[in-house]
């Protein structure tokens, strides 16, 4: 099996980022500029996964530095599952934001939810809002 290298997102690594989110059909993530704006933003951290010079995986998280951070995004390309990648990616992302917790954004499902589960956590309630949630009720 090929070493997997974990280590912070640099700008260049934008386009393989976006192969990755198309192949897991992530489109909010298929343009390069979106994805550099992504990792760059205030509070943000990023990591990749290389295996032999290839991108196979991703990671992306905002935090205060200090008690809360959110991942907000973690990817492995299918062909390089179930190899470790992905606690990797989330334990480097975790550690780098500075924060005493995390609260993973994700898609419910069997595999998510005991990949989620394999870590000291405490399982609550969510939402994700979109454009439009924000408006206040007219009247």
């Amino acid at each position: 099996m090929a070493t997997v290298d974990v280590r912070p997102f640099e700008a260049e690594h934008a386009p393989d980022v976006a192969r990755l989110a198309t192949t897991v059909q992530w489109p909010s993530l298929t343009d390069p500029d979106v994805v550099r704006r992504v990792c760059a933003a205030p509070g943000a951290t990023a990591f990749v996964a290389l295996t032999e010079g290839a991108l196979v995986g991703w990671a992306q998280a905002l935090g205060d530095g200090v008690l809360q951070s959110h991942l907000s995004f973690l990817a492995v390309h299918p062909e390089h599952r179930r190899r470790g990648i992905a606690r990797a990616l989330l334990v480097a992302t975790f550690q780098s934001t500075g924060a005493a917790r995390m609260d993973p954004i994700a898609d419910d499902g069997p595999v998510t939810d005991a990949f989620y589960a394999s870590f000291a956590h405490r399982r609550m309630s969510g939402f994700r809002l979109y454009p439009g949630a924000a408006r206040l009720p007219e009247g």
